[in-house]
């Protein structure tokens, strides 16, 4: 797309409305979190806004090989993207329950994702997640909060220790050019009963985030730990800090997952979520787009965009994206990669790019919306 399409796009896109609409998706290991002495003050938002896409099929499918993660993340990397959003998930790295107190801890799942994108000279931005089999509060559901609390925390904790600034996995791997994890975000839709079960509870995940980020402190002191993404920004920050006031001056920012059927719906999603956490006096709190996207099956799928107008949407909203009042530090694309089986599943086509690698209309699309993104434009006044 064209400079000039995609200067022309940013005005439909604000002069254009629609309601935003919700997706249905489906410490140091002998450190504990309750020996954190305090809350730390929340981070100042990041002088620079990340752009990148969310890669985690790659690594949860357990169904590609290296050479094609690696395929993968080197286009992905030479597309502009700098960040790469994947589940670090506490059931791979620690499926046997603590004895006595002592973690076990195998890290080979989270190696793996830390080390491959080190290579391709990608920032991780880990979702840490879900409930271990022997810590879900429901039985047989990973999806349910973790009964412990505290040993979440201890997990969150150590990946810092292990993928942070100086880590363990650094210091084993001097050959590998360093990328420490600065970004960590708490569950993924804690506000969506599909992946927090059996309903959501703004108390109980304002215990888990200020629980999990008191440990994540004690290891890594300038980390920014964030809200884990949100399908209802709004009613939810609400409620958290209606649960728990203690939150306030506390959160280093809120990851949003504004789904959408077009561009405006996005950016009129953005919006909502800003003006909600301003109003709740949040100004300061940055907002981390940590999900958008579009599949393209079944037709008329929720968040279904038909696959010629994609692109288009693609490379609009990172346009506009990176040059909003909105105070958005990150914008993340999902997804970069699914794996393009079922038709009848529109999980398996949010991907942009095939299985198999090479360019599509939607891979061109979406590095020309990164660099129109980080490219010097007027600021779009849309939350002002």
């Amino acid at each position: 797309m064209a400079a000039a399409v995609v200067a022309a796009s940013l005005i439909v896109i604000l002069a254009q409305g629609g309601p935003p609409r919700r997706p249905a998706r489906a410490p140091s290991p002998t450190t504990p979190s309750s020996t954190a002495p305090r809350n730390a003050p929340a981070q100042p938002p990041p002088k620079t806004e990340l752009f990148g896409a969310n890669v985690g099929r790659l690594f949860n499918d357990r169904t590609y090989s290296p050479a094609q993660i690696g395929a993968q993340l080197a286009a992905l990397r030479n597309s502009g993207a700098t960040v790469a959003r994947s589940d670090a998930l506490w059931e791979a790295t620690e499926p046997i329950a603590p004895v006595q107190g002592a973690h076990r801890y195998d890290w080979t799942f989270d190696d793996a994702i830390a080390g491959q994108l080190a290579a391709h000279g990608l920032s991780w931005l880990p979702i840490i997640d879900y409930s271990a089999p022997w810590a879900q509060s429901v039985p047989g559901q990973d999806h349910s909060p973790p009964a412990s609390i505290g040993d979440y925390a201890d997990y969150a904790a150590a990946l810092a220790s292990r993928y942070g600034p100086n880590g363990s996995f650094w210091a084993a791997h001097p050959g590998l050019q360093q990328q420490p994890v600065k970004t960590y975000e708490i569950w993924n839709e804690p506000d969506n009963p599909v992946f927090w079960s059996p309903a959501p509870d703004p108390t109980a995940y304002a215990n888990l985030y200020i629980t999990a980020r008191r440990a994540i402190d004690a290891v890594q002191p300038n980390a920014t730990v964030i809200v884990g993404g949100l399908t209802h920004p709004a009613a939810f920050t609400t409620a958290l800090l209606a649960a728990s006031p203690q939150l306030r001056g506390h959160i280093d920012g809120v990851g949003i997952h504004p789904y959408g059927a077009t561009p405006q719906d996005v950016l009129a999603s953005v919006r909502s979520a800003r003006l909600a956490l301003d109003s709740l006096g949040l100004g300061t709190v940055p907002l981390y787009v940590t999900e958008f996207g579009w599949t393209t099956h079944p037709p008329g799928a929720l968040d279904w965009a038909p696959p010629g107008l994609r692109p288009a949407y693609i490379a609009r909203t990172f346009a506009a994206l990176g040059h909003l009042d909105c105070g958005v530090s990150d914008a993340l694309l999902y997804a970069w990669v699914t794996p393009e089986r079922n038709p009848a599943n529109p999980q398996d086509w949010f991907g942009i790019s095939p299985p198999g690698g090479g360019s599509t209309p939607d891979t061109v699309a979406f590095a020309e919306g990164l660099r129109a993104a980080s490219s010097p434009a007027a600021t779009i006044a849309l939350c002002s």
